[in-house]
């Protein structure tokens, strides 16, 4: 007979976990710290701009592993949409790597130009659903500012498709 279930033990594991102090440097992301934890870094506020003139607020919360890797969660907000984003991240030399997976979607939105221009003249409908993701990745500085890659597809109502897309961007730093 087991002593403990499965369910048990993880539940002792997590109440002992809640009460370990965090470290005074918790909420920095700096190359070199010595991690024996998974600990909360902090969150962190970045303006995105895509060279096609897309604009939005990238928000990731940080959580550093052992293994000197990040995991990584948060959103996207555009003009339109919420987006939630999850990943990994990484120090590379004096880069930080930064890999999301970004996912969502509208509804009853009016179609941007682009999402127009899928539909024949006539046939826009003047509010549509749209469901998307995007590979998302980030080199930043030590500064934490720096540029992005994106690869998304977007399904919309009627089943129009848009992309599949490809485009470059920059992230600037607005909080910590």
């Amino acid at each position: 007979m087991r002593f403990m279930t499965h369910l048990t033990r993880a539940a002792i594991v997590a109440v002992w976990a809640s009460t370990m102090p965090c470290p005074a440097s918790a909420h920095e992301l700096r190359p070199g710290l010595t991690q024996t934890a998974v600990t909360y870094r902090g969150e962190h506020r970045w303006a995105w701009r895509s060279e096609d003139g897309e604009s939005g607020t990238l928000r990731l919360g940080f959580t550093a592993l052992p293994s000197g890797d990040y995991l990584v969660a948060g959103s996207l907000v555009l003009d339109d949409a919420e987006l939630g984003a999850s990943g990994s991240a990484r120090w590379r030399g004096d880069r930080l790597i930064v890999d999301l997976m970004v996912s969502g979607g509208v509804r009853a939105q009016a179609p941007d130009e682009a999402k127009q221009r899928l539909f024949a003249k006539g046939e826009v409908p003047k509010q549509i659903d749209s469901a998307g993701f995007a590979s998302f990745r980030a080199e930043l500085s030590t500064a934490l500012d720096g540029v992005t890659q994106q690869y998304q597809t977007n399904v919309l109502t009627g089943g129009k498709v848009q992309g599949p897309i490809y485009r470059n961007g920059t992230l600037k730093l607005l909080s910590q």
